[in-house]
């Protein structure tokens, strides 16, 4: 065994490396942050105004209730399983190893690929902000990745701060355009509930029920981070039962914080054909009905907003490849240098640094990572596994302590379920196909390498608690049950 690792798989519980410094609301900022609501809807939404037109209001319509359902699973089991694993912690648990390595790949592949994809957007933000310059989106997006991986690299309750501050700028950006669309409305309500999206002709014409279902993908893509504080949990104070608070807030935010405006710029564009051709909508529908003084004071909110999702999510990607190494899912000495800490900074330093460097090489020197759609369908199987396991848990862990306990079980997780099946059918076939592919790949490396090692390979642990989990007062959204569970008060 390597010197490297300070985690030994014959231990019963992860030792306590990581610092509990922030509370239920640091881990919402974090969260929300790595969530990205304004780089969502300036960077993300428009790929739904793009293929969906309008449809891209029922689209996100759809991926909130489907996240409803999702939030309700990762309240339950994030919070009996606080490991910094998040979801592939809950699916290995659950399900067993393997499905939980496939978890863990899918997780992985999106490591790679979003946090590079969110700083690809700011270039042409930039551009807007500079319109007379050559803006190389390539070189931005890189300045972005490294200088946000140093930020990450820092202690949380630094970063709980810096993302708290930035995301009152980005909030402060999405209320502008939530008010000032919905203050000039110049599309009728009809257009909701009747998507339309431009045809060859360059006429307005019905959306297909197909090509909508496809789109929720991308919204539910635009929704995803809220099991953040999973992620987070074993840096957070307090009981269990404030994950599942973090978890449902997150989410609450994010909805309100996207299909608000979503829905404002859909009503308020002076014109849904420019809306839709539009490669940046959200600059259009402000500059149409603000002005450009104020699109360049919502478009500098924009460029926090990235910078601060980056942080955000560099943080996230950084902790569950740490988890990785602790678990012992590569060689030696590997799996050690992924799971190593900053010993004063109490920061998994190795495994954010390279999340940030692969994510800066990828920006510097390619845009694959603005091309690639079949993120989508990737947290689609995501979260399947996840419903399934909020499904198989009551049945084969009846003796599991759940500090949250879902309402209305087994609808959510049903919900959840059922609505990734349905989008995952309507997603292109490529995109199917490369998701299967690395599905594949990570079968083939777990068969042949984690199995036949799975003594000392690929372990999980008991959780570690902290100190102080029965001693923070009674959680006004999460109302414990008569036999020491919990529900939501929502």
């Amino acid at each position: 065994m390597s010197s490297l690792n300070p985690q030994s798989p014959s231990s019963k519980s992860y030792q306590q490396q990581l610092s509990r410094a922030i509370g239920v609301l640091g881990n919402i900022c974090i969260s929300v942050s790595a969530i990205t609501p304004t780089a969502s809807i300036f960077i993300i939404a428009p790929v739904a105004f793009n293929l969906q037109g309008s449809g891209a209001f029922l689209a996100f319509v759809i991926a909130g209730i489907i996240g409803l359902g999702m939030a309700m699973c990762y309240s339950e089991l994030g919070s009996a399983f606080p490991v910094v694993g998040g979801q592939y912690s809950i699916v290995a648990r659950v399900l067993g190893r393997f499905p939980g390595f496939l978890a863990f790949a899918d997780y992985l592949t999106l490591a790679v690929f979003v946090p590079s994809s969110i700083a690809l957007g700011a270039g042409q933000y930039v551009a807007v902000l500079f319109p007379n310059l050559t803006v190389n989106a390539n070189l931005v997006g890189a300045i972005i990745m490294l200088a946000t991986t140093l930020i990450a690299i820092l202690s949380i309750r630094a970063n709980a701060f810096v993302t708290g501050i930035f995301l009152a700028v980005e909030l402060l950006a999405v209320a502008t355009v939530s008010v000032l669309g919905l203050a000039n409305i110049h599309q009728p309500l009809s257009i909701l509930f009747s998507p339309q999206t431009v045809n060859a002709q360059g006429a307005l014409s019905p959306l297909a029920f197909g090509a909508l279902l496809a789109g929720v993908s991308t919204a539910i893509f635009a929704y995803n981070g809220y099991d953040g504080p999973i992620v987070f949990s074993e840096e957070m104070t307090g009981p269990r039962r404030g994950i599942a608070r973090a978890v449902l807030w997150a989410l609450g935010i994010s909805i309100a914080a996207e299909l608000i405006p979503v829905t404002a710029a859909l009503l308020g564009a002076p014109s849904l054909k420019e809306l839709i051709h539009s490669n940046t909508p959200m600059s259009y529908v402000l500059s149409a009905l603000g002005g450009p003084l104020l699109n360049t004071l919502v478009t500098i909110g924009v460029l926090c907003s990235i910078f601060n999702g980056n942080i955000a999510i560099i943080l996230g990607y950084g902790r569950v490849i740490y988890s990785s190494g602790r678990d012992k899912a590569w060689p030696e000495p590997v799996s050690g240098w992924l799971e190593l800490c900053h010993p004063k900074l109490k920061t998994p330093w190795v495994a954010t640094a390279l999340v940030g460097v692969i994510g800066t090489v990828l920006t510097a020197l390619s845009s694959v990572a603005a091309l690639v759609t079949f993120t989508g369908v990737l947290l689609v199987v995501l979260y399947a596994l996840v419903a399934l396991s909020a499904l198989v848990s009551r049945f084969t862990q009846k003796d599991l302590v759940r500090p949250y306990k879902m309402p209305l079980w087994p609808l959510w997780p049903l919900i959840g379920l059922i609505g990734c099946i349905v989008v995952f059918t309507q997603q292109a076939l490529s995109d199917m196909g490369i998701c299967a592919a690395i599905l594949v790949v990570a079968a083939i490396y777990y068969f042949f390498y984690l199995r036949p090692r799975q003594k000392t390979h690929w372990v999980m642990l008991d959780p570690t608690y902290g100190d102080d989990e029965e001693t923070t007062a009674e959680d006004p959204l999460i109302k414990p049950t008569a036999g020491g569970e919990a529900q939501t008060s929502l």
